[in-house]
């Protein structure tokens, strides 16, 4: 046993010996120490089993760290206030009157809403102004016929002889200026017209029979009456521009006669008797002269027949006292002169009557 102790010892030594005199600049690895269960198992094998079987090495898990709420920062910043949109609205146009083009006439201008206002200007087809107001009828507008307002000139157009373009919505109601007097006729005129009706009492004929003599003119049919419709009865200078034919037959007074064909002696124009009633018809006279007559039958069969006088439109070919007569320029003679060689009268609005007449 001791030989045994010794040579344990002397190996013990020699091993100390070698790790001693091992490099320092390498050392050699740390060997682990034998833990109390080893030690016991080497020396007591018994004593290790036991303490193995009480010593049950516990575990621990390790926990997974959780995630850390952060608390993200809400913004503090003062919001920017937008300006609001601006929305850009086109002006409607201003309301315009305008002449049509295809009109033949000029329109009358005048001071206020009305025919008994005097002539300020004449619109020309196809000229047009500008609209400034209306009068509580809504049948005139108000119109300014030169917008610089350095050379403003404000007058009224009736409403039905002009084009209205614009919103009639938004035209104002204008103040009307105060109506002219009434005009006082020529008192040459009026006597003028007294002595002509006492000059021709006389000669008036007295029978049927008479009459027929007086007016018979070797035709078919003789033109028995012709005359301008006066201003009131044709609706002043706003009114029509018309010739309206009537056909009779028979003795005096005689019947209303239909179907007869009545033209221009230019042959451009033809109506009909019956037409525009038993025995009428209408000729549209715009700006124009002609002279009518009867040609035929609606059957064919041809008439002869009496001219009228020329029918026409345009003042200045209008005797001034015949204009006076049937109340233009209020009656007075030397007042239309003067307005016939300024185109203010009523151009273009004249109307005419006409009767033929077939005794036989």
């Amino acid at each position: 046993m001791k030989f045994f102790a010794v040579l344990t010892g002397l190996t013990l030594l020699i091993v100390i010996g070698l790790t001693g005199c091992g490099s320092a600049e390498t050392p050699l690895p740390a060997q682990p120490s034998a833990t109390a269960t080893e030690v016991s198992m080497v020396t007591n094998p018994e004593q290790a089993t036991a303490e193995a079987t009480e010593v049950v090495p516990t575990f621990t898990p390790t926990p997974t760290p959780q995630p850390t709420a952060t608390n993200t920062p809400v913004s503090t910043a003062t919001p920017t206030l937008q300006p609001p949109p601006t929305f850009t609205t086109t002006p409607e146009p201003e309301p315009v009157a305008q002449v049509a083009e295809s009109s033949t006439t000029v329109i009358n201008v005048r001071a206020g809403p009305g025919t008994n206002y005097p002539v300020v200007e004449q619109l020309e087809p196809g000229e047009e102004a500008i609209v400034t107001g209306e009068n509580e009828a809504e049948d005139w507008w108000q119109v300014d016929l030169d917008p610089a307002p350095e050379a403003e000139v404000i007058g009224w157009v009736y409403a039905e002889l002009v084009v209205l373009t614009g919103d009639e919505a938004d035209i104002p109601l204008a103040e009307a200026p105060a109506p002219p007097p009434p005009p006082t006729p020529d008192p040459g005129a009026v006597a003028e017209a007294e002595t002509n009706e006492d000059e021709t009492d006389g000669d008036e004929p007295t029978t049927p029979e008479e009459l027929v003599d007086k007016l018979r003119c070797g035709k078919d049919f003789c033109v028995t009456y012709q005359a301008m419709v006066p201003i009131w009865e044709n609706g002043g200078c706003i009114g029509n521009h018309s010739i309206y034919v009537t056909v009779l037959e028979g003795p005096p007074p005689g019947r209303p006669m239909d179907g007869v064909v009545i033209g221009d002696t230019f042959g451009n124009i033809e109506v009909a008797s019956g037409d525009k009633g038993p025995g009428t018809a209408e000729v549209t006279l715009w700006m124009n002269s002609m002279s009518l007559k009867v040609k035929r039958d609606i059957g064919g069969t041809e008439y002869t027949s009496e001219e009228s006088f020329s029918f026409t439109s345009h003042d200045e070919l209008i005797p001034a006292e015949v204009l006076a007569a049937n109340g233009y320029c209020g009656g007075n003679v030397e007042e239309c002169r003067v307005r016939q060689n300024q185109n203010q009268v009523c151009r273009g609005h004249y109307s005419w009557k006409v009767t033929f007449h077939k005794f036989d």
